[in-house]
């Protein structure tokens, strides 16, 4: 039997809803609201498993203490380089302010580099350098994660799935935005088949506390997340390791060793990197070799060919008509987030 498709809800009163939880939890208005726009245009685009489905869990990080409601958020340019501490504020916030600074000083410096320290998880990094796109700048964000990820035969996790994204603008279109794990998949896409109740998945997504893969999403919760291209994929998280971890003096590791729950690190650091392509090569010169290369990749593809960032573009402009899918599973969540601060969740679907 078909399961029935998910209720659809209005980003816009989605947003304004999940504002007002985080707003009744003791949140900074500033914060929730750069919270719920980064969550609702998350799952605008289609990433659902770091979107709304991410609510509740952020709310009881924000109840248990492993996330700041009231940060204080410091940034300094030091060295040539902005150095921004979240103080442990929501994550979606924390990113939003640091990422505007960079933007920022990038019009006078065509080259900025920025560690950030001490924030919530970020869930999916590519919509902040996006933004940055949108606003004409080449983004790169990497963020350290708590070890999650190992090679097959290994007892436990060994190193984070650090997660890359980039972003680039392009004249007229749509931006490029690459946005990956370096986990065949990211854990989120466990935790949702965990709430999905559903019994398997590939098999190549995940190792038991046993080293052997598995399809049980309960054993893979519960072992690690396998590798992108093997030995590849190790390397290139470690070069995060690196970037976002050694280079900021990351307390990531020890303080997910301090709470037992998912995997949404209350206290992470990543590396970002803003370039202004108008100061270096020259708006004009930099937007035709996009467009000249792009067009070639998508000639050489296929008359279906699309650029990584077009189609989740197109997933916005729908969602944004059509309203976002919301599955029972999130939806039961929403209802037990609004009845933890006292908002009960009333929102409509739309017809």
């Amino acid at each position: 039997m078909s399961q029935p498709s998910p209720a659809r809800y209005s980003a816009e009163e989605l947003q304004h809803w999940i504002s007002q939880l985080y707003q009744a939890a003791g949140a900074r208005e500033c914060d929730a609201l750069n919270t719920a726009r980064v969550l609702v245009r998350t799952s605008l685009r289609g990433i659902d498993t770091h979107g709304v489905t991410r609510v509740l869990i952020y709310l009881e990080k924000m109840q248990q203490g492993e996330v700041n409601p009231q940060p204080d958020f410091q940034c300094e340019v030091r060295d040539n380089v902005i150095w921004f501490d979240g103080d442990g504020g929501l994550g979606q916030s924390v990113a939003t302010e640091a990422f505007t600074a960079a933007v920022e000083l990038a019009q006078s410096r065509p080259v900025v580099t920025l560690l950030l320290r001490k924030s919530g998880h970020l869930a999916a990094l590519g919509q902040f350098a996006l933004e940055a796109a949108e606003q004409g700048m080449i983004a790169v964000i990497c963020q350290e994660t708590p070890p999650l990820m190992a090679l097959e035969g290994s007892k436990k996790p060994a190193i984070g799935n650090n997660p890359v994204a980039f972003a680039a603008p392009v004249a007229g279109q749509a931006p490029l935005v690459f946005d990956m794990a370096t986990s065949v998949v990211a854990r989120g896409n466990v935790l949702q088949a965990i709430k999905e109740g559903r019994e398997s998945i590939p098999d190549d997504w995940a190792i038991g506390p046993d080293g052997k893969k598995t399809q049980n999403p309960q054993e893979a919760f519960n072992g690690a997340m396998l590798p992108i291209a093997g030995h590849k994929g190790i390397g290139l998280a470690m070069l995060v390791q690196v970037l976002a971890g050694s280079l900021t003096g990351s307390a990531t590791a020890a303080s997910a060793a301090q709470h037992s729950s998912t995997s949404s690190a209350g206290n992470v650091s990543a590396f970002v990197l803003v370039i202004n392509p108008a100061l270096l090569l020259g708006r004009e010169a930099f937007d035709q070799h996009m467009l000249s290369w792009l067009e070639t990749y998508l000639t050489a593809s296929g008359d279906n060919a699309r650029y990584p960032g077009q189609r989740a573009a197109q997933c916005e402009a729908e969602r944004k008509a059509n309203g976002i899918p919301v599955s029972a599973s999130v939806l039961g969540e929403l209802k037990k987030a609004g009845d933890l601060v006292g908002l009960p969740f009333d929102l409509q679907p739309l017809s």
